[in-house]
């Protein structure tokens, strides 16, 4: 068994367009005064630990951006494929969001369901083990010192469901750079996340730590469950904590904490 291929994605849309009579937020608006239907603008994906970031937009294909530059067909498909092969994703609200949107796109755009694929939201984790003041990403790359979100100019939103190329040029960058926070955001939150995905389960080696696979790891006394006592241990390199599957001594798969 081999290494697990996870994928830390992100995507970013536009509004809808909507006839409306006036500007206040109790205004209903009916479903027949959608003009435009938002769409995915682009996408931005890389493999965890690889430096390459890659990214796709409407612009890509030519002939369909000339066409209808609202048409974000070549995106959906190519996200489909990324995230087919994939055995576990990660993004920033992405169980909420991006992959329910993407999933929406797909189904309009005509493609087949994607696999069942493990997903990690480190939005859900910041919420879930911490009581910080915000849980975006911007905060957290601040607070945890590894980074910011790419500033964008005022308007840029707007400039894209214009058929701005440039404006979707810009959209891309900070689309990347979303998906380079996200690998640094999600480093250092991996040793709270207690549901974390065993790599395990991939690799077959039962020996070293099941969230980033490192070999430096150390017994730190014992678990005591209900019924049982399991072997506790931490990893130097990620700092998480887990434990022997079995409690009687033998090697076997272990369990994150």
């Amino acid at each position: 068994m081999s290494e697990p291929r996870i994928v830390l994605w992100d995507i970013e849309t536009t509004h809808n367009l909507a006839a409306v009579f006036r500007l206040t937020q109790n205004d209903y608006i009916q479903p027949d005064n959608i003009v435009q239907e938002r769409y995915i603008i682009c996408a931005a994906w890389k493999t965890l630990g690889e430096k390459k970031i890659s990214a796709v937009s409407t612009l890509d294909d030519k002939k369909l951006f000339k066409k209808d530059p609202f048409n974000d067909l070549h995106v959906v498909k190519t996200l489909h494929g990324v995230l087919s092969n994939a055995d576990i994703i990660i993004a920033h609200n992405g169980d909420h969001y991006d992959i329910k949107f993407t999933k929406g796109r797909m189904l309009v755009q005509g493609l087949p369901p994607l696999p069942p694929i493990l997903s990690i939201d480190t939005l859900k984790t910041a919420r879930n083990q911490f009581l910080l003041n915000a849980n975006n990403l911007d905060y957290l790359g601040k607070m945890l010192g590894v980074g910011r979100k790419k500033p964008t100019k005022g308007g840029l939103w707007l400039k894209v469901l214009q058929g701005d190329k440039d404006a979707i040029r810009e959209m891309v960058s900070y689309n990347k750079q979303d998906v380079q926070l996200l690998e640094d955001v999600f480093l250092k939150l991996r040793p709270h996340i207690p549901d974390h995905v065993n790599r395990q389960l991939f690799t077959g080696d039962k020996s070293g730590c099941p969230r980033c696979g490192s070999k430096h790891v150390q017994s730190r006394g014992v678990h005591r469950a209900l019924t049982q006592t399991y072997q506790k241990f931490v990893c130097v390199d990620c700092g998480g904590w887990f434990r022997n599957r079995k409690s009687n001594g033998t090697s076997t798969q272990s369990r994150v904490l």
